[in-house]
């Protein structure tokens, strides 16, 4: 059996509060889903500096800001804006947030996924 890249439905739009992140777990991975005006965006649920979960972390103008040390990472494509130490090249490349191709269709957001199907990729908040 081969996997693509296929849209499953999140949630509705107004599901996601605005100025932070919430869990949202897909296929049992954690990640998190935040809003951005009227588009909202999915990445890993967790920091890449010492692992700390990112719900409930400070979103503002796209970025998110991690609650144990600050790190910031843009959610539009995961890129490190700001860490815990002067921020090099190597950081940039190598602590990069996973994030997952989103689109938001009739107030719907979805998410791009690899799986058989849409209906067997299982979603909760």
């Amino acid at each position: 059996m081969s996997t693509n890249k296929v849209w499953v439905r999140v949630c509705p739009l107004e599901a996601v509060p605005t100025g932070r992140a919430i869990n949202v777990h897909i296929n049992n991975q954690r990640c998190i889903i935040a809003r951005c005006g009227d588009q909202a965006y999915i990445a890993q649920g967790y920091c890449t500096h010492m692992l700390y979960a990112l719900r409930d972390s400070a979103v503002k103008d796209c970025l998110i800001t991690c609650s144990l040390h600050g790190s910031q990472f843009d959610l539009r494509d995961g890129s490190v804006q700001s860490w815990v130490t002067p921020l090099t090249d190597e950081i940039r490349q190598r602590k990069a947030l996973r994030v997952y191709e989103t689109e938001v269709r009739d107030g719907v957001v979805y998410v791009a996924w690899n799986a058989e199907s849409a209906e067997k990729v299982r979603v909760r908040l």
